[in-house]
């Protein structure tokens, strides 16, 4: 076997790396506001992301079950490397919007196919057992890429302005294209199907997946967990503009964001054998309804040190999450077969999407037309029922 071979999964967390040096991540919505959008623009804008990625991920996780995951991998890439194009060259309402989709068809292309590929080449190897340390190591590259770009871009800001930033994602991303070209090629599965049997597969796939309480439930918390970590998230800026906090701990509050999920999912197989991924998902239950907790207490009486040590808090919070995500991908790869492995891992991804694009649409609505301590209030009432799902993973599992 060449020796290039041997280090695919090194080749694969490597351009990953390079392909999450996202300068502008934790000081987009800067962006925004500089070119003429506003908050609901923003949430808004987030919402359709995650509704494209809703839309692409079941055909696109069936693709890379039938192309090669190498070539859908790169396919990903060139539709991020489009979207810094517009955002650099030409950036309004429009091109933002259309930018914003690019990424969400982006992400879709490249999760089932990077699961995928994981999970096949280790079985090539005949290293099955390694698939949770792998798929923690991955997700750890990923993670730590954000982390540094995050801070990094908040913290040059001033000196470059967002065009130097775009380019330098563009450089590094054509980078991780290049170096992806060395990948090896995984065999696809050699079935030829009509779009009619396509699209029969998918929804036989989607129908088995729903009539299995051992990957439905599991799917449905991780879903639930995604959506509110996606309105944290997409909340931080914001909050912090309104502490006027300054730009650089926007860089700061992302870096610790990303340093715990990259830290969560290093250590994710540890503390499932330690704990139980039920275990691991009822803390982070239990952190979440305290975050919201927390930010409800913060509109009512908070200044800029308690807005910091909440949403640090919430990081912390949201590696617990990191934890119970890189397991549960881990398990649905373990219970299913090659050939709809990574559209299983799409309807993952799909429902994940579908919350966090709901929820931030929800969200939305409810600050402009009330106020976000209404919406806070609504979200952590409606978390708790995700309780009686945890009840049920917790059956599951004995």
């Amino acid at each position: 076997m060449k020796k290039i071979e041997l280090n695919a999964l090194q080749i694969l967390n490597f351009t990953v790396f390079l392909q999450q040096q996202r300068y502008t991540i934790a000081i987009s919505f800067l962006f925004y506001l500089q070119n003429g959008l506003s908050l609901a623009d923003f949430i808004f804008f987030q919402s359709i992301f995650y509704f494209t990625c809703l839309l692409a991920e079941i055909p696109s996780g069936y693709i890379a079950d039938i192309l090669p995951r190498k070539i859908v991998i790169i396919f990903s890439y060139l539709l991020f490397s489009l979207r810094l194009i517009f955002w650099l060259f030409m950036p309004n309402y429009y091109t933002i919007l259309l930018g914003e989709v690019l990424y969400g068809l982006s992400k879709a292309f490249y999760v089932g196919a990077s699961d995928g590929y994981i999970y096949d080449y280790l079985k090539t190897q005949q290293k099955h057992n390694q698939v949770l340390s792998k798929f923690g190591k991955f997700n750890f590259s990923m993670s730590m890429g954000s982390a540094l770009s995050c801070l990094i871009g908040a913290g040059i800001l001033k000196y470059v302005g967002f065009s130097i930033l775009f380019s330098i994602e563009l450089f590094f991303n054509i980078t991780a294209i290049l170096i992806l070209l060395f990948l090896p090629n995984i065999k696809p599965n050699q079935n030829s199907f009509s779009f009619k049997e396509h699209a029969k597969n998918i929804f036989s796939i989607i129908k088995f997946a729903a009539k299995q309480d051992n990957i439905k439930t599991y799917i449905a918390y991780t879903s639930i967990l995604f959506g509110v970590t996606s309105v944290f998230v997409w909340n931080f800026q914001p909050l912090m503009k309104n502490l006027e906090i300054p730009v650089f701990m926007f860089g700061v509050i992302y870096f610790i964001n990303h340093v715990f999920r990259a830290l969560g999912a290093l250590n994710a197989e540890y503390l499932i054998k330690k704990l139980s991924l039920f275990k691991v998902g009822k803390y982070a239950w239990l952190l979440y309804i305290t975050s919201f907790l927390l930010l409800l207490a913060q509109t009512i009486r908070g200044n800029s040190v308690s807005g910091i040590l909440i949403l640090i808090f919430i990081c912390i919070s949201i590696g617990f999450y990191m934890v119970f995500n890189v397991g549960n991908i881990s398990r649905i790869h373990k219970l299913i077969s090659s050939t709809s492995r990574a559209t299983i891992s799409s309807i993952n991804s799909m429902s994940a999407a579908l919350f966090a694009g709901l929820f931030l649409l929800i969200f939305k609505y409810i600050i402009t037309s009330y106020s976000i301590k209404l919406a806070l209030i609504i979200f952590l009432t409606l978390f708790l029922l995700s309780g009686f799902l945890l009840k049920k993973i917790r059956t599951l599992s004995e």
